[in-house]
């Protein structure tokens, strides 16, 4: 068989069956696999906010180490095959072909979705590699996630924020709890949300002592500070832990990151229990995270005539951070022509509200997927906020050929922006 008409039909289930949590066809998936998760060790991630970089980060470090290292996150950016990599390398057509055929046809009788095939195919993959170790990264919450069938050895959880409430709840206590059902007895825990409430301390803190595990602030470990951002968007911070200060530079680029930065090296003493990093390895693997695990989209610089910054921010608290990015890098205030489109299910209020202090003009655009926010929409909601410097667009296409023709750019608001933008740039 082909990929297109496999990816086709894979990505039809996501209109089907859509988003159902739990973890009774996953189960029973990986179970017609002989449970393929279970062959390898595994670090599980959560988060709102920051848990692709903070993935990558430890992929790129430990690949760097010498070891076999499985990647799965998502979304992918331009190709399905993004989602699953072995040492920074996707998957291929063929073996997505191979594994996928199966699970779909079990799929199609057990109601699994789009994500549940994927992550059992991802899961299958890495074993059939036999790779050293697997990073995991989950779709949607925690507790419920189709990830959550693994047994890691490692469990992370980034920064909490208020996104997909119809499923995980509205409030930051409700969402963290969903996010801390992937606390397992056996796996220590390294919570990354940066100064969390009182609350939200208890929230981890109380499942973690129900399960007898360890727990790890990092911001009780280790201090990421941003020192300087370079002008092809990388940067240099400097971290303080166990007494020492040492000073890296690294191909991610936003005071966000230093949070994700942090949070992989409060991890890496327990993942020193199962390998060997040593710091040559730590310095090199932050220092080339994109090019070694290969992450893309995160505050990338992707022109220079005109500059051009990509980025995949979704919620209000990632436009922030990347605006707050772009001025740190010396960016002046209402300085950038914005391409912006969203999904409908999105914050849009407040990611626009986000946007307009750096926005000379917003280029609204819709990304070519039915959950896209209209253009027409998305007009009326940058009104009723009495937002007025915008243009309308038919395309992402031409929305980003006509703000590159007006200066300076930056590309926001969706994978699915990003994605048409990479098409075309």
């Amino acid at each position: 068989m082909k990929l297109q008409p496999i990816l086709d039909e894979l990505f039809a289930m996501t209109f089907h069956a859509g988003i159902k949590p739990g973890l009774e066809r996953i189960e029973d998936l990986c179970l017609g696999l002989n449970n393929p998760h279970l062959r390898y060790p595994i670090i599980h991630v959560a988060g709102t906010n920051g848990k692709g970089s903070t993935c990558s980060i430890l992929a790129s470090i430990l690949t760097r180490a010498g070891y076999k290292t499985g990647l799965y996150t998502s979304p992918h950016i331009m190709r399905f095959n993004e989602r699953i990599r072995v040492d920074g390398v996707t998957i291929s057509d063929e073996d997505v072909v191979r594994i996928a055929s199966p699970l779909m046809g079990k799929a199609r009788g057990n109601g699994g979705t789009f994500f549940e095939v994927t992550t059992a195919m991802a899961f299958q993959y890495f074993a059939e590699r036999r790779v050293d170790v697997a990073i995991i990264e989950t779709g949607l919450g925690g507790r419920l996630d189709a990830t959550n069938i693994c047994q890691p050895f490692l469990s992370i959880i980034t920064q909490i924020d208020i996104d997909h409430t119809e499923y995980l709840g509205t409030t930051l206590e409700l969402i963290a709890g969903e996010k801390a059902g992937i606390i397992k007895q056996g796996a220590p825990v390294v919570i990354g949300h940066r100064e969390p409430l009182p609350i939200l301390r208890g929230v981890f803190e109380r499942k973690a002592e129900n399960v007898y595990t360890e727990i790890q602030f990092a911001e009780d470990a280790v201090f990421v500070e941003l020192d300087t951002i370079h002008p092809d968007m990388t940067m240099t911070v400097s971290v303080v832990g166990n007494d020492e200060l040492r000073y890296y530079t690294t191909d991610l680029c936003g005071k966000h990151q230093t949070m994700n930065i942090a949070t992989a090296i409060a991890a890496l003493p327990f993942i020193r229990s199962l390998y060997f990093v040593d710091e040559e390895h730590v310095r090199e693997g932050l220092q080339n995270v994109t090019k070694i695990s290969g992450l893309y989209g995160r505050c990338q610089l992707i022109a220079n005539d005109p500059f051009t910054v990509l980025d995949v921010s979704h919620n209000p608290a990632g436009v922030a951070a990347l605006c707050e990015t772009l001025f740190a890098s010396g960016r002046e205030q209402q300085s950038m022509q914005v391409v912006f489109g969203a999904m409908a299910d999105k914050d849009v209020v407040s990611m626009l509200k986000e946007i307009v202090p750096m926005a000379h003009t917003i280029h609204l655009c819709a990304p070519s997927i039915a959950r896209s926010m209209s253009v027409e929409n998305l007009a009326k909601v940058a009104t009723a906020q009495g937002i007025t410097n915008t243009a309308l667009h038919e395309s992402v296409s031409h929305a980003y050929h006509a703000a590159r023709a007006h200066g300076p750019t930056v590309v926001c608001g969706s994978f699915h922006v990003a994605d048409e933008v990479m098409l075309v740039r």
